[in-house]
């Protein structure tokens, strides 16, 4: 596998293929930055690979080839339009499960965040799982199972992509020659995220976040917090993490519990307000949650 720690999922799942009990509808849930897209993607090529071994694609035939300029015609792909995926979009993989495979014998479909799927998107899709054609595949990838109808769940085999070992995604984080920041372990279960914010050059600005949780009694002038979690929910969740953690310290350095629940209620308040909220003012937000952690934190 391209990351070491999808190992043991994949194994499982090339287990299952090779005894037959390979489910037409896969469904894998795990958090951001873990990997279920890659493994998906491996997958998928696996499925329509003329000479695959042991659930890995060979990289040579013409599906790879084809896979590798992303124009195999065997495989549809369908992500999120905006905030949802339509009932158009789900119709349109029962009209591709339908149609004769222009390779090899499989089709396969991969539905990217499928809980983002409306409810007429979801009972389309049912009606796919219900009544499975041979050799169509559909690989589904979430993060929050619960947004889903149990009748999807029900219909799919579930996989739980996750890290097993820390150390395993702390070494290959190591290999990415990222600065020892005292919070990369917190993100030992997200080692994608990490990547992804090196490659995207965000990483001072995660430190930044940082440094705000770890001196937010000191500090008084809150307009440069604002201006880092203004331009993106997911800091506001990394801030929510720092500061969670924080919380966990001084609650084992002698912070009475009454203390700590009713600034992990202030957390919760400010994460659910700053990324559902549109037109919040987010500086008395931020000044609010100031006041309210300041009366916890020593």
């Amino acid at each position: 596998m391209i990351y070491p720690w999808l190992d043991d999922v994949h194994q499982q799942l090339n287990t299952s293929f090779n005894a037959g009990r390979f489910h037409h509808g896969q469904l894998f849930n795990g958090q951001q930055g873990v990997g279920k897209r890659a493994l998906v993607e491996e997958l998928a090529n696996a499925l329509l690979c003329a000479s695959a071994q042991n659930l890995v694609a060979c990289g040579h035939c013409k599906s790879c080839q084809l896979n590798q300029a992303a124009t195999h015609p065997d495989k549809y792909t369908v992500q999120a339009d905006g905030q949802s995926i339509g009932v158009d979009d789900i119709r349109n993989v029962s009209d591709f499960m339908h149609q004769s495979a222009a390779q090899n014998a499989n089709k396969v479909v991969v539905i990217n965040d499928c809980h983002k799927m409306t409810t007429a998107a979801a009972n389309a899709l049912l009606k796919t799982l219900e009544e499975p054609s041979p050799q169509r595949f559909l690989l589904l990838t979430t993060n929050a199972t619960a947004q889903l109808p149990a009748t999807i769940l029900s219909r799919c085999a579930l996989s739980e992509v996750k890290v097993q070992d820390s150390h395993v995604s702390m070494q290959w984080i190591a290999q990415l020659n990222v600065p020892a920041y005292p919070w990369l372990n917190l993100f030992s279960h997200q080692p994608l995220l990490v990547a992804r914010w090196q490659q995207e050059e965000q990483l001072e600005v995660i430190d930044q976040l940082y440094k705000f949780a770890t001196e937010l009694k000191q500090g008084h002038n809150f307009s440069a917090l604002v201006d880092i979690i203004s331009k993106d929910n997911e800091r506001v969740r990394v801030f929510n993490l720092f500061l969670s953690e924080q919380l966990k310290q001084q609650l084992l350095t002698g912070m009475d519990f009454d203390s700590y629940q009713n600034a992990q209620n202030a957390l919760a308040e400010f994460v659910q307000n700053t990324t559902e909220i549109l037109g919040l003012n987010l500086p008395l937000a931020v000044s609010r949650l100031a006041y309210r952690l300041r009366n916890s934190i020593k």
